[in-house]
C-alpha cells in the first residue's frame, strides 16, 4: 500500500511556511523547494482458508424405520451473511460511459468536479501505463465542515503507521494565520483489464498538486506577500486498512489533505501523466500531458 512520508514532507511545509511569506507591495517572490516526497509501495497477499465442516454419522440397525427425520436447513453464519450485504463494485456499478481524456483539460477549463476523466497509471506487471479513471468528488475548508475532516484525519490515524500520524495542533503542520488545512477526495476506478499479479495491484492513488489559475504563487490573504510551493503540499490520507488488496475491476475511494490560502478558490488540481500504452523505458517531456481538474 503506497504511503508517504509524513514527517519529511510536514517538515518541508514548515520549511515553505516560514521562508515564503514577503511582506510589501511589489514584494520578490522566494521559491521554496517543497522536497521529494517517498512513497513506499507494498504489494501484500492474502492467502483465504476454507474450513469444511464434515458430519459423521453413524449407521445403526433399526428393525422398522416408521418416519425419516426432519430436516431443517441451517441458518446463515455470520460470516456468510456479512459477505452477503457487502456490495460488489464492477464495472456495472460505476458508469464511466460520459468519461473525458484527461489529456485534453487545462487549467482554465478543467474536468468538473464529479465528471470522470481518462489518467493513465503505470502497471508493474507489464511496465507499461494504462488508463484508468479519476474523478475529484469532493472539497471540504475548515468552513465548511472541520469535524468532516478531522474524521478524515482520525481514520487515516487508525489505518496508518507511526509515521502516518497527523495532529494538526502540533509544530509540525504549523501554518500561517491565513492558511488552512482543507481536504479533497477522489475516487479512482481501476479497469478489470488494468494488468495486476493476483495477490494485488499497488494502491491506485494519484499523485495531486494545486496549482494557482493566475500562475505563479499563492497570494496572501491581505494580497501583500506571496506563498510560493504552497500548492505542493499534499498528504495522502490512509483511507483504508494497511492489509487491504486492491484489484481491478474496483472503484476506490482517497482523501488528501492539502494547505490553501484562507477564502482562495481560484485554483486547479493537476496530475502529471504519459499516454495510454506508453512503456516504462519509452516516457520523457515530450509526451508527458497534465490533467487538471477543478475544486468545485
Amino acid at each position: 500500500m503506497k504511503k508517504k512520508n509524513i514527517i519529511a514532507i510536514s517538515l518541508a511545509a514548515a520549511l515553505v511556511f516560514s521562508l515564503t511569506a514577503c511582506g510589501g507591495n511589489n514584494s520578490q517572490q522566494q521559491s521554496v523547494s517543497g522536497g521529494d516526497e517517498s512513497s513506499v509501495s507494498e504489494e501484500t497477499s492474502n492467502e483465504t482458508s476454507e474450513v469444511s465442516e464434515t458430519e459423521e454419522t453413524s449407521e445403526k440397525e433399526e428393525p422398522e424405520v416408521t418416519e425419516e427425520p426432519e430436516v431443517t436447513e441451517e441458518p446463515e453464519t455470520s460470516e456468510e451473511s456479512k459477505e452477503a450485504e457487502e456490495p460488489e463494485t464492477s464495472a456495472e456499478a460505476t458508469d464511466i460511459s460520459s468519461a473525458v481524456e484527461g489529456s485534453t483539460s487545462t487549467a482554465e477549463a478543467p474536468i468538473a468536479l464529479g465528471q470522470w476523466a481518462t489518467v493513465a497509471r503505470y502497471a508493474t506487471e507489464d511496465e507499461t501505463y494504462h488508463n484508468v479513471y479519476v474523478r475529484v468528488t469532493k472539497v471540504t475548508t475548515p468552513e465548511d465542515d472541520s469535524a468532516y475532516i478531522q474524521t478524515a484525519i482520525d481514520n487515516n490515524n487508525a489505518n496508518g503507521s507511526d509515521w502516518d500520524q497527523i495532529d494538526l495542533t502540533s509544530e509540525d503542520f504549523a501554518i500561517p494565520d491565513d492558511v488552512e488545512w482543507c481536504l479533497m477526495e477522489y475516487e479512482v476506478y481501476v479497469p478489470e483489464e488494468f494488468p495486476a499479479p493476483d495477490y494485488g495491484m499497488v494502491e491506485p492513488t494519484i499523485d495531486f498538486t494545486a496549482e494557482n489559475v493566475e500562475g505563479g504563487g499563492f497570494p496572501s490573504a491581505d494580497g501583500t506577500s506571496t506563498y510560493i510551493g504552497l500548492g505542493a503540499n499534499f498528504f495522502d490520507l490512509a483511507s483504508y486498512p494497511d492489509d487491504t488488496v486492491f484489484e481491478p475491476g474496483n472503484t476506490y475511494t482517497f482523501q488528501n489533505l492539502f494547505t490553501m490560502v484562507k477564502g482562495y478558490t481560484n485554483y486547479v488540481f493537476d496530475t502529471s501523466s504519459y499516454p495510454d500504452g506508453t512503456l516504462s523505458d519509452d516516457t520523457s517531456g515530450d509526451i508527458m500531458y497534465y490533467a487538471y481538474f477543478g475544486n468545485k
